[in-house]
């Protein structure tokens, strides 16, 4: 059993009154005293500005300000055994290190299209940018990267994997995965490849949630470990959730060191934060299998592609229209003159030429 509490920290959005409270019912619409205030506003002649704005207050505090609503599990999880984990990738082989994998139907059916569809969109990526320097240099090395890189695009195949839990699976809360982080800190080596590990994520991810999320981490890793608020342990450890998923030489070490004492205490995964809060799949329960002693594999698939481009289709429409609140707000922020309705049009313009793209 999982129990949530939300910390909600709210900076204002641009042009917003204070006090806006008062004149807002539970659910956050205006009153008839704040319908009257805002028409009364020297600049009504916009009213796309701010009663657009309220109506998209749900959707941008639940989908893009989770950096600042955060819930938190104070409880471990478990997994039974037989529970069938799903995973996409590129090889048929089953690679015994810590993998990215999900439980939950809806997710594998996302996983396929958003993930599948990406990982043929990287490999024909990294094919027309070799074939671009090859063209400029008229280099020999370079052509002959350039067309390895072409034969292995046009031969990219997209595998699911079933693997499924040999034991009951343990998952850490919140609370003792951050109370773990927070011990090793007091080790200078670990201290430091976790700092180089979020750093490097800070680089590589830019989303406005993973960017706050950094910017917290890391200003809560000026202080001693155990002088650390419980919000700022949590904030690291999140931080270096998102930062599992890179593979130098010191982010390696510094996982290799937090994934044997996890095991110490007899965990086997932990939920993937960035999937799940920070990226745009928004996914139900996305995992990180590290003991890989505790699965084993039990079926590899080739997909369809037809299948792959149908739940892309389907999914990406989805992941864009749960965007579109944050992208207007930020929108709205950026450019201060825009209305609503004018943002909400680039938005559509947006979307439909990705779609079709």
């Amino acid at each position: 059993m999982t129990h949530g509490t939300y910390e909600l920290y709210h900076h204002g959005i641009k042009g917003q009154k204070w006090g806006v409270r008062r004149f807002q019912n539970t659910d956050g619409s205006l009153t008839s005293a704040g319908r009257k205030r805002y028409s009364d506003e020297p600049n009504s002649n916009k009213p796309d500005s701010l009663m657009s704005l309220m109506d998209t207050k749900v959707s941008y505090l639940v989908n893009y300000t989770k950096t600042k609503v955060t819930g938190k599990q104070y409880v471990d999880t478990y997994l039974e055994q037989g529970t069938t984990f799903s995973r996409i990738q590129t090889s048929e082989k089953f690679e015994n290190f810590a993998f990215y994998a999900t439980y939950k139907n809806q997710d594998s059916d996302k996983y396929m299209g958003l993930f599948g569809k990406n990982l043929t969109r990287r490999a024909q990526g990294e094919a027309r940018r070799a074939e671009k320097d090859a063209q400029a240099s008229g280099n020999e090395e370079d052509i002959e990267n350039a067309r390895q890189l072409r034969e292995k695009a046009n031969n990219t195949k997209v595998y699911q994997l079933k693997i499924e839990a040999t034991k009951k699976l343990k998952i850490p809360s919140d609370e003792n995965a951050s109370n773990i982080v927070r011990d090793l800190l007091n080790e200078k080596e670990f201290k430091d490849n976790l700092i180089a590990s979020i750093e490097d994520s800070k680089e590589k991810m830019k989303r406005p949630q993973q960017q706050l999320l950094f910017k917290e981490a890391q200003n809560a890793l000026n202080k001693k470990p155990n002088d650390m608020t419980s919000s700022e342990k949590v904030a690291v450890y999140k931080a270096f959730n998102l930062s599992l998923v890179n593979h130098n030489q010191q982010e390696v070490a510094a996982q290799n060191r937090f994934y044997g004492e996890l095991k110490k205490k007899g965990y086997n995964a932990l939920l993937d934060y960035n999937d799940k809060e920070y990226s745009s799949y928004h996914a139900k329960r996305p995992m990180i299998v590290f003991d890989t002693d505790s699965v084993k594999l039990q079926a590899v698939t080739e997909t369809n592609p037809k299948i792959v481009n149908k739940l892309y289709k389907k999914y990406n429409t989805e992941r864009i229209i749960k965007e579109i609140p944050a992208n207007t707000i930020g929108l709205i922020d950026k450019f201060g003159s825009m209305t609503v309705s004018q943002c909400q049009n680039y938005i559509d313009k947006r979307m439909n030429d990705y779609l079709s793209g």
